[in-house]
């Protein structure tokens, strides 16, 4: 039986994981496919690792292992969405070698167009490992719920920010505390800012997008929140609400005011209720949950990081090139995909929960009231929560349903009142 011959470029967790894999064998037990590894790429020749890697063709330039002869498949595990993989990628596709990629920041940029390659020279291209880790979240949209119209795509989609929420509310301490012990295991980079702040689950959410709706655009296109200025507090205050705080992205099919299908997608940190599944995924876990048509409301949980989990989707993608599964990269004709994004959120009406830190003195909460009436914002519920350090409090309100547009005029008005004292913490409650 003639080998599947692999080439892995970048050697970091995840490429290790999957060249031990290969090395011993792990995946060829059905005798279907025989794999033999014959080519990595990485910055370092000299590194140790935890593999020997002596018998293995090295390439000190990926870009060159993706034109060889004794190369069938390139595995980009190196990240970034341009640079060096993607030269790599549209390389190899140029040279009769298929992909297979955990990059979502190229995936999220240039996907569309490595589609278009791959679908045009007959090659395979997928990047199960780019969304969820572990999880099979796109060959469940791809193929399990194919025969779905699918309405609305939610998921936890960054472990980072999910354990840093998740050990807020454990621990009892307040973000920055937590993100330091985040970093100190690993859970969190020296610069955390692409999971903090919404980045990586962008990505994630793009791809997602573009598989279950056929609906793809630029980043820059997305509203993006993260979690910095989520508070201890906050966590408390929504916990006593009956609610646990979130970072998801969301896509969904709504209808505009002309009646016409427009995709709102976003990322940002919400309120769940108690009772709902999601607000039951804790720590690095990440989770997605898919509400269709036929299939109705699917969700699935897993490990979203780290080398074996994300190794565990690679080797998923490299069995299905080796079994010669066809299937288009995202689920129809890249043609077909268009970029045609709604960036005002996930809906433009919604419930909100809004923390006001003001200065504790008659008159600041009428003033504020007043504004909210004259915007036709509908207070729900009302609480005040005193400080006695400081003699401040916080406001917190659970608005009715309110147009997300109009609410951010309104508080931009009511960040210029005399006794406001921070800005506030606006979060959508999910429903």
């Amino acid at each position: 039986m003639k080998p599947i011959k692999i080439g892995i470029a970048g050697v970091g967790n995840v490429g290790e994981e999957v060249a031990h894999q290969l090395i011993n064998g792990y995946i060829s037990h059905n005798e279907l496919f025989v794999l033999k590894l014959c080519g990595i790429s990485a910055k370092s020749k000299s590194k140790k690792r935890k593999i020997d890697f002596s018998n293995i063709p090295f390439f000190d330039d990926a870009v060159l292992m993706s034109k060889s002869d004794d190369i069938d498949v390139i595995i980009e595990l190196i990240g970034g969405d341009d640079g060096i993989a993607k030269d790599l990628c549209f390389s190899a596709l140029n040279n009769n070698k298929s992909v297979i990629t955990a990059n979502k920041a190229l995936v999220a940029k240039h996907g569309k167009e490595l589609a278009e390659l791959a679908e045009k020279n007959n090659l395979f291209f997928s990047f199960e490992a780019a969304v969820a880790g572990g999880i099979p979240i796109l060959k469940l949209i791809r193929e399990g719920l194919v025969g779905n119209k699918i309405n609305k795509v939610t998921g936890i989609l960054n472990g980072t920010a999910n354990y840093i929420l998740s050990e807020m509310e454990l621990k009892n301490k307040p973000f920055e505390e937590v993100l330091l012990t985040a970093q100190e295991k690993g859970f969190a980079e020296s610069d955390p800012s692409f999971d903090i702040d919404g980045i990586d689950a962008a990505h994630k959410t793009l791809i997602l997008s573009a598989l279950a709706f056929g609906k793809m655009s630029d980043i820059n296109s997305l509203s993006i929140k993260g979690i910095r200025n989520i508070s201890l507090n906050d966590i408390k205050y929504c916990n006593e609400l009956g609610y646990k705080i979130k970072l998801l992205g969301n896509s969904q099919i709504l209808n505009n005011d002309q009646g016409v299908e427009e995709l709102f997608c976003s990322v940002e940190p919400w309120l769940i209720p108690h009772n709902y599944g999601l607000a039951n995924v804790s720590g690095v876990t990440n989770a997605v949950q898919i509400d269709s048509n036929l299939a109705g409301p699917v969700m699935i949980t897993g490990a979203g990081a780290g080398g074996e989990a994300t190794a565990s989707a690679v080797l998923a993608d490299i069995a299905d090139y080796a079994n010669g599964n066809k299937f288009y990269p995202f689920g129809r004709r890249s043609i077909d995909i268009k970029n045609n994004l709604k960036s005002i959120g996930y809906k433009e009406n919604n419930r909100f929960y809004l923390r006001f830190n003001v200065i504790d003195k008659s008159g600041v909460l009428a003033d504020l009231t007043s504004i909210f009436k004259n915007h036709d914002v509908s207070i729900e519920s009302f609480i005040q929560k005193l400080n006695q350090v400081d003699k401040s409090a916080d406001l917190l309100i659970i608005t009715h349903e309110a147009n997300n547009l109009i609410l951010e005029t309104a508080l931009k008005s009511i960040m210029k009142l005399d006794g406001i004292l921070k800005d506030p913490v606006c979060l959508s409650i999910y429903a």
